[in-house]
């Protein structure tokens, strides 16, 4: 079974705008505590297999939520928005050789959300997205 997460870190680290936004501060599950610089963080919300007759098909349908963190609110939503233009709608390969290449057969925005954390003095942009590939 192939790991889309590690493929997804590659993908949106690989991407110009983005790296220019966040270097290379793109995260799985939370926010390091301390983080003060403008981040993404990762995190695979649910997932489920498909299935045929003769057992498993190899596509999968995940639903990620990344968060854009930033220090305005502004500055939030233009790093969600670079990330929305990287992957929304995309169609091909995510990822390097290590980890492997994952094939994604559709990228689709499924909600959004704003929020501000007073501990971490840090605006988020949150989005949803359904993630479809072949994990076989």
């Amino acid at each position: 079974m192939k790991d889309l997460r590690p493929a997804l870190r590659s993908f949106l680290r690989s991407d110009p705008t983005i790296a220019g936004l966040v270097g290379a501060r793109v995260y799985p599950i939370k926010l390091p505590q301390g983080t003060t610089g403008d981040s993404i963080v990762y995190n695979r919300i649910s997932g489920a297999g498909d299935y045929h007759l003769q057992g498993l098909s190899g596509f999968a349908n995940h639903r990620y939520q990344i968060d854009a963190w930033a220090s305005t609110a502004d500055k939030a939503t233009v790093l969600a928005d670079a990330i929305r233009d990287r992957i929304d709608g995309y169609r091909g390969d995510m990822g390097t050789d290590s980890p492997p290449i994952v094939t994604v057969q559709g990228v689709f925005m499924a909600d959004q959300r704003e929020d501000y954390d007073d501990e971490a003095k840090l605006h988020r942009m949150s989005r949803d997205y359904f993630i479809n590939f072949m994990e076989l």
